[in-house]
């Protein structure tokens, strides 16, 4: 996973807060700079104090200094932050760019905001592949207009399969009431509405985890906690509601009963499930975005 050094250009304007508009913009020209959004401000132990935005530098006076210039603080990260939290922080600020710094707050360069643009589209491309269960392969760089058949095929299987070994265990579960579905064969009319709840749940819990995550740390046990309530709370609603209009409709409690129970429950797990996925791949340091799959 890229991090913030990754996109980080130490090639930036730097300067003392007392010198003027006139001198820092003479000190500007002639050389190319790879990031022109601001004019940081550092001290003598080159510690960022600041930073002036360019557009206002240039519609100043001469004789101001860079301490009258000075904008809104700079969004500061460090080296190892991943590049996808900093980028979300920088689009939340409407900032320009990044300053990376180090332990000690001296600054050692920034992200220029093209680079950040750029990592933005290529995860929304990467969610979207993985949305329609497309593993991304890196060394291939998929196109979405023009793939050779195997490549496809590649990139698109991993997750079938899995998604495929998942519906053979569902399979071995319904079979063991196979006894139970002979006496009762309305309940295997509801079978699908159980596979959609779960499916629904899971999905609304998996895509609100993973924005969370992208955003910064999710305590695991507490989000656990928090999320087993949000499913036993959905899932009691989800019954109640299932089993008095199964009841009104067909008159049969108890069936009413099993299905509303069958609901509650598949909702709380998947929950759960879809919680422990996300969180689990962040601690192995993965990506959770790969929790998204159609699995």
């Amino acid at each position: 996973m890229a991090t913030a050094a990754d996109l980080m250009t130490p090639d930036i304007p730097r300067s003392d807060r007392h010198r003027t508009v006139g001198e820092t913009i003479a000190g500007l020209r002639g050389h190319t700079w790879d990031e022109v959004g601001h004019v940081y401000l550092v001290d003598d132990q080159a510690v960022l104090t600041g930073q002036v935005p360019i557009e206002r530098l240039l519609q100043a006076k001469e004789q101001a200094t860079l301490a009258e210039l000075e904008g809104l603080p700079p969004i500061e990260v460090l080296p190892g932050d991943g590049a996808e939290t900093v980028a979300l922080r920088a689009v939340q600020r409407h900032d320009a760019d990044v300053a990376v710094i180090d332990a000690r707050r001296r600054l050692l360069g920034a992200i220029p905001i093209g680079r950040l643009l750029a990592l933005l589209h290529e995860e929304h491309v990467d969610n979207f592949l993985r949305m329609g269960g497309i593993s991304r392969m890196d060394h291939l760089h998929l196109s979405l207009t023009a793939q050779q058949t195997l490549t496809q095929v590649r990139a698109r299987l991993p997750w079938l399969m899995l998604g495929l070994a998942g519906g053979f265990l569902a399979s071995g579960v319904a079979s063991a009431f196979e006894t139970s579905l002979k006496n009762e064969v309305a309940l295997a009319f509801f079978l699908p509405l159980v596979v959609y709840m779960a499916d629904a749940v899971g999905t609304q819990t998996e895509t609100v985890l993973v924005r969370r995550l992208a955003y910064g740390e999710v305590e695991l046990w507490a989000q656990l906690v928090k999320e087993t309530f949000i499913g036993v709370s959905i899932g009691t609603i989800v019954a109640v509601v299932a089993a008095a209009g199964l009841w009104i409709w067909n008159g049969h409690p108890a069936l009413a009963m099993v299905v509303g129970a069958s609901l509650g429950v598949t909702a709380v797990v998947a929950t759960v499930m879809a919680s422990l996925l996300p969180l689990g791949l962040v601690r192995l340091g993965a990506d959770p975005a790969l929790a998204s799959g159609p699995v």
